[in-house]
């Protein structure tokens, strides 16, 4: 199968034309994945500082829970008048601690 003398400058422009519009795409990928990787990583660190920020909520949330459920308790309803209202029941004595102002020297 031998080329003809005509043909063979027609395969070279050919091949030619393959390769250069080969090395644009390429040129045009690069160029897009150079452009994409910076917004990724920007993407990346906002997904990171999300997840941290759902993660201390969700903390926060549980927390929250568990007071729920303390709280919904039959005995709780004393203690919780105790700690919202400062209430005390009636077979209890407040106890203030005060000291005194004039403290008494011990003679040496």
């Amino acid at each position: 199968m031998a080329h003809s003398p005509r043909k063979i400058p027609a395969i070279a422009w050919e091949a030619a034309a393959k390769i250069t519009v080969n090395l644009v795409l390429l040129a045009f990928g690069l160029g897009a994945i150079a452009k994409l990787v910076p917004y990724q990583l920007t993407q990346l660190q906002k997904l990171h500082a999300l997840e941290a920020e759902v993660a201390q909520l969700e903390a926060r949330v549980q927390e929250l829970q568990r007071e729920l459920e303390r709280d919904r308790r039959p005995q709780a309803r004393q203690r919780i008048a105790q700690e919202e209202a400062n209430l005390i029941a009636a077979n209890q004595r407040r106890i203030i601690w005060v000291q005194p102002k004039n403290p008494k020297q011990e003679p040496d």
